[in-house]
């Protein structure tokens, strides 16, 4: 039995638009309205990413519309990334959130893809982005960048023209309403005559390829048996067609017809105006509950928040929501309704909502996110088989992952977990869009400053900008850890702000520093909301003194005994491999052993990522840390085949601070010198890794081989002195040692819980002067240390 909707719907008029508008001329091209242009240039795709240039261009053409773009302060036409979304759209074999690793399996980099992809991209705000911040093709671009600009869809919509046009008017309001439309059709050169294209309803050729509906002409002569056809905006470049515009009939197959990809809207294209996507739907709209009508889904703010928006997917036109925030979810009821609002939506698609009252929330608040909708059922989001591929041949599997707790959906009188009644890989296509709420303070990077022993140190100061996203006015405070004195802090260091009043602060090294001996030193800034302590937060301050020296080494004379994956392996090389580019070598820089990827040859085709992962690393106290190592590589050009050297500090989060660009054929030993500071610098636990993949079908090389691995920084930990050190959780009697570290009065030994415990639950064992040797029982209970060399 149905629930029934809130009674304030029924005054909601529902109506359908396909004849709501006035009757468009006859002929319009959005290149010359009364003397302007909202058609960006002609680009010229590379691979099968037309799908990418359609979305973009419909992207584009909106922002002119709007003159959204020149709002933003933006110069010349709105230039897009297109690659951007062909590396970074989840759906491909370069990254899947939902896997772990995230690579492997489902579409191709630069072989296809389709609008949806495109919503689900747009959809959780991983773009659209200027093509001046991550246009690459050849190698994947940053995923996220500070600098980057990013722009958020509003609204897509699905139009279908019928096939007896009976909907045209509507598509053509549109465009003329908001600019270029994203359209499909299977290019066939029997299907083209003289740059106009009709594909006969008898072919059964699918769609291959995707552009966008400029304007149209009712009179224009074709193939097909009636007059009338689409202009369209091709990427090809401009010696193609007329200068890169093509014709396409009315009567088309796929043009304006089909469901999914004939005819679609970007519009309501501006600024990214949130701060955070809180989502379970990583791929978006993969599939519809057309029986339920009511789902929520569960969440946690991950910071003192205001939700401003949701967006989601109707799934039918004309349709009425019902949008609802809540605090709690107890005994299979939702309480504490924090936010309501109902409306109507009249075109299938994805939509964003405004909520009528925002909701302010606090870090690890739980907050539930209700959805009613009229007709259509629910979108959500499922491991799926992509069956339609724009610029591509092929079908493929797309992994989606969900939890229990995460979606809920009303049946029966009840609500259901999605998880455990549905399909274990689905989740409701329901999201909250967010700022971050009150104090903010940017940059949101740490302050390191670097020199020799007396100075000068570079840079000497960095400034931080404060800004009030509270609704009211607030006080704050800028201080900094006080045993810090070779830090001063000048500027708006305390005083008041009006909502989205702003203030400077600017930290700087002082004279001070130029006394400290050789060494990394650390403090932290705290940025302290004091009227309601909303957006509190902090800021390390590095100052590296001196000169980098030799932490830890691996000569691989003995095996390390770190993680290996597939071939990854300890030992001898044997100058095998080398189908393409080289062979391996016949021993390690220096002595015998290395480790390498297939010491007997190279590595094969279609693999996916396989990793070499060291031990974790103490780089508790040091600063400016960088790994050095020697490598014999081959691989392929980046296009097709992947090497990657990678960082973390929680085995969890990799960030890659290496790749290939180019094809490389190593004929000798090769030493890299790797900046790895920014993952590293003060980290009690870090990670090393070494990734041979993925590859495709062709060409073979003989892969990864290393050797002589170091890390240096400046500072020193005192784990470099721990010697025949085991840990056995079912011994109590292990006891752990070590010997002076030179330049050391005394030690700090602390006991964690686990591995990555904060320094707020250590439990201190010790703190004494400096003796010869120092032992300290090891509970088996309690298998984890951290020690700290303090004096």
């Amino acid at each position: 039995m149905k629930r029934i909707l809130p009674l304030v719907l029924t005054s909601i008029l529902l109506f359908i638009y396909g004849n709501s508008y006035a009757d468009p001329p006859p002929t319009f091209d959005l290149r010359d309205v009364s003397g302007e242009n909202y058609v960006t240039s002609v680009k010229s795709q590379q691979g099968g990413t037309c799908w990418t240039h359609g979305a973009m261009a419909a992207i584009e053409g909106n922002l002119m519309m709007t003159g959204n773009w020149t709002a933003a302060g933006e110069t010349g036409e709105p230039n897009m990334a297109e690659y951007h979304l062909d590396w970074w759209n989840g759906f491909n074999q370069h990254n899947n959130d939902d896997m772990d690793p995230p690579t492997g399996g489902g579409l191709e980099v630069h072989q296809g893809g389709d609008y949806l992809v495109t919503s689900a991209y747009l959809s959780r705000s991983e773009g659209a982005v200027r093509d001046i911040d991550g246009q690459s093709y050849s190698t994947p671009p940053d995923r996220y960048d500070p600098s980057y600009h990013y722009y958020y869809v509003r609204d897509m919509e699905w139009y279908v023209a019928e096939e007896d046009l009976s909907q045209i008017n509507t598509i053509k309001n549109k465009i003329m309403t908001y600019g270029v439309m994203g359209t499909c059709m299977c290019y066939d050169g029997a299907f083209m005559q003289s740059y106009i294209h009709y594909q006969p309803p008898s072919s059964e050729l699918l769609p291959n390829h995707a552009i966008g509906i400029i304007g149209w002409d009712d009179s224009k002569a074709t193939q097909a048996p009636q007059p009338g056809a689409w202009l369209c905006k091709n990427s090809w470049g401009t010696s193609w067609g007329f200068s890169g515009y093509f014709w396409i009939s009315y009567y088309d197959k796929y043009c304006c017809k089909h469901p999914e990809m004939g005819a679609i809207s970007f519009h309501g294209v501006d600024t990214l105006a949130y701060d955070q996507v809180y989502y379970h739907d990583y791929h978006g709209w993969r599939d519809t509950k057309t029986e339920y009508d009511e789902a929520f889904n569960a969440f946690v703010a991950t910071d003192d928040i205001q939700l401003k928006a949701i967006n989601f997917y109707t799934a039918a036109d004309s349709v009425i929501y019902t949008v609802k925030i809540y605090d709690r979810f107890e005994g299979g009821m939702l309480l504490d309704e924090l936010s309501a609002k109902s409306d109507s939506i009249h075109h299938i698609g994805l939509h964003t909502v405004d909520l009528g009252v925002p909701v302010n929330l606090d870090e690890g608040d739980d907050f539930y996110i209700y959805l009613a909708l009229s007709d259509g059922g629910q979108a959500f989001d499922r491991t799926s088989d992509v069956p339609v591929l724009l610029g591509a041949r092929y079908r493929a599997i797309v992994t989606s992952y969900a939890e229990p707790d995460q979606s809920f959906y009303y049946s029966g009188g009840t609500w259901n977990d999605l998880y455990f009644v549905g399909d274990t890989t689905a989740n409701f296509c329901i999201k909250g869009l967010a700022i971050k709420y009150g104090l903010d303070v940017s940059p949101d990077e740490r302050f390191k400053s670097e020199g020799p022993v007396g100075g000068p140190f570079s840079p000497l100061s960095k400034t931080y900008q404060l800004l009030n996203k509270c609704d009211q006015a607030i006080n704050y405070s800028v201080t900094h850890d006080p045993s810090a004195d070779w830090i001063t802090l000048s500027g708006d260091v305390t005083g008041s702000l009006l909502p989205w009043g702003t203030a400077n602060v600017t930290v700087e090294i002082n004279a001070n520093a130029e006394t400290l001996s050789e060494g990394a030193y650390f403090a932290d800034l705290y940025f302290t909301n004091t009227t309601n302590h909303y957006g509190d937060t902090d800021r390390q301050v590095v100052l590296a003194v001196g000169n980098s020296t030799l932490q830890y080494e691996w000569t691989l004379d003995t095996n390390p005994g770190w993680s290996t994956q597939g071939d990854w392996e300890f030992g001898v090389p044997t100058g095998g491999g080398g189908q393409h580019g080289g062979p391996d070598p016949e021993s390690g820089f220096t002595g015998s052993n290395v480790y390498g990827y297939n010491l007997q040859g190279d590595y094969p085709n279609e693999l996916q990522e396989t990793h070499l992962t060291s031990d974790p690393i103490n780089c508790m106290g040091l600063a400016s840390v960088q790994l050095k190592f020697y490598r014999w590589l081959g691989v392929e050009v980046p296009e097709w085949d992947h090497a990657y050297v990678r960082v973390s500090n929680d085995n969890m989060n990799w960030t890659t601070v290496w790749e290939n660009t180019e094809e490389i054929t190593d004929m000798s030993w090769h030493e890299m010198d790797l900046d790895i500071s920014a993952v590293a610098d003060d980290q009690p636990t870090v990670y090393l890794r070494w990734t041979m993949g993925r590859t495709d079908g062709g060409w073979t090389y003989c892969g990864w081989n290393i050797d002589d691995i170091q890390v240096f920084a400046i500072g020193s930990t005192s784990l470099d002195s721990v010697t025949d050190l085991t840990i056995t959780r079912n011994d109590p009697n292990i006891e752990l040692r070590w010997s002076p570290v030179a330049n050391a009065s005394g030690y700090s030994v602390y006991r964690m819980s686990d591995p990555f415990a904060p320094p707020g639950e250590w439990q201190l064992l010790s703190d004494q002067q400096l003796e010869t040797e120092f032992s300290e029982p090891i509970p088996a209970e309690k298998a984890f240390y951290v020690i700290i060399a303090v004096r």
